[in-house]
């Protein structure tokens, strides 16, 4: 019973917690370590026998502690870092202007706060709900809509958009 829960949740989830890892920490080799730590730690809670509703919520809230955990101990990375530590872009076919967009909008997202970025990832890279972000955030919905409305101003203020 247990394995099968952990087996669902790690086809349905797996790829996404590690999508947003790479986002949180700009690092491959790290993010495969992180989302390894994430589903580690959500086998021990069913083996615990802890009543799990929302595997989902519990899978993004341990990998956003791993990452606030992470950023305690190391500095922000720029994104010149973050493309030399292996994060990448979009690849397209020639499509260079595609290309130019994403990385304005990685520079932009680096001057917003660690804040602002983290609810933009979980609610536009990874398609959660305000309800759903504020399960892993610790925070109503209404909070998180009004976090995201002030980071999308924040962003296009940015982006001069």
């Amino acid at each position: 019973m247990q394995e099968a829960r952990f087996m669902e949740a790690f086809s349905l989830y797996g790829d996404a917690i590690y999508r947003f890892c790479v986002v949180k920490v700009s690092n491959k080799e790290l993010a495969e370590d992180m989302t390894q730590e994430v589903f580690m730690r959500y086998w021990q809670y069913l083996r615990d026998g802890k009543e799990l509703t929302h595997p989902r919520a519990l899978l993004y809230t341990i990998a956003h502690n791993l990452a606030k955990d992470w950023y305690k101990r190391k500095k922000a990375i720029s994104l010149d870092d973050r493309l030399a530590d292996g994060h990448e872009p979009p690849t397209t076919d020639n499509d260079a202007e595609l290309l130019a967009e994403y990385e304005e909008v990685l520079t932009a997202m680096q001057e917003l706060e660690e804040k602002d970025r983290e609810v933009l990832v979980l609610r536009y890279l990874e398609g959660l709900s305000p309800k759903e972000i504020g399960t892993i955030l610790n925070e109503t919905a209404n909070v998180v809509s009004v976090r995201l409305n002030r980071a999308t101003k924040r962003l296009r203020l940015t982006l001069r958009i």
